[in-house]
């Protein structure tokens, strides 16, 4: 099938005046276009609620044009949740440890969203993030939240690599698998190695020699934006 843009919006994070702003922007042709969010769509920032029911409700309005990728913060609150429902047969204090890094890594302000929802209505959300998948493929190329193995055959790889992969991607990938866009390590703290054309931290979209866009452009972060890229054009749109 061909597509005008394949589209590509990085972290959220919670960040949903940016996130309208950001759409309003791209201006997102159902018809024509195929639109991939690449995860993260709560935490860190103030309104994760809205930021997961937006993409929700856009992803029921155009489900065969809307790809709504797992990030590592939805897989840590799913893994709270997972807990909290069966913690009375749970014994394992380090299981326990591994379910709060969801509070400790921005997910409080969500956690404190989610508990204002009738149970029912937070079901329904749980449900639709354990829908999501870990990756996404379309011609040459490959969305992930956050990187694969760079030598393992793209059918092969492990769910968490696809949701937690940093540096060993960006340094040791070949491009042997066609091009890879991901978010997850915010351009801002990239090494310097990896700045295309910038002389400080990047935040802009990065398009790397080996084959890898990074769209993480640090929603919620000190000067970080929300990015949209059409991966066919390069082109961007920022928030």
């Amino acid at each position: 099938m061909q597509y005008r843009r394949i589209l590509a919006v990085g972290d959220i994070h919670g960040m949903y005046q940016k996130l309208l702003s950001l759409m309003d922007q791209v201006q997102f042709n159902p018809a024509e276009d195929l639109l991939v969010f690449l995860g993260d769509y709560i935490d860190r920032g103030p309104q994760s609620l809205e930021c997961l029911d937006y993409v929700m409700d856009l992803c029921k309005q155009f489900p065969e044009r809307v790809i709504p990728l797992l990030g590592n913060h939805e897989a840590m609150c799913l893994n709270y949740y997972d807990y909290e429902l069966h913690k009375r047969s749970l014994m394992d204090n380090f299981g326990k440890q591994m379910v709060l890094v969801w509070l400790d890594n921005g997910g409080t302000d969500t956690h404190r969203q989610f508990q204002k929802l009738k149970r029912s209505e937070l079901q329904k959300r749980l449900r639709w993030i354990r829908m999501l998948s870990n990756h996404y493929q379309v011609g040459d190329y490959y969305f992930c939240h956050a990187g694969i193995q760079p030598f393992i055959p793209l059918k092969k790889q492990r769910e968490s690599d696809l949701l937690w992969m940093r540096e060993g991607f960006f340094e040791l990938y070949d491009g042997r698998n066609g091009t890879i866009v991901v978010g997850h390590t915010p351009t801002l703290v990239l090494k310097k190695k990896h700045w295309m054309d910038s002389d400080t931290p990047p935040n802009t979209p990065q398009f790397l020699e080996n084959n890898i866009i990074l769209c993480d452009t640090g929603a919620c972060m000190d000067g970080g934006k929300l990015s949209c890229v059409d991966v066919l054009s390069k082109m961007f749109w920022q928030a």
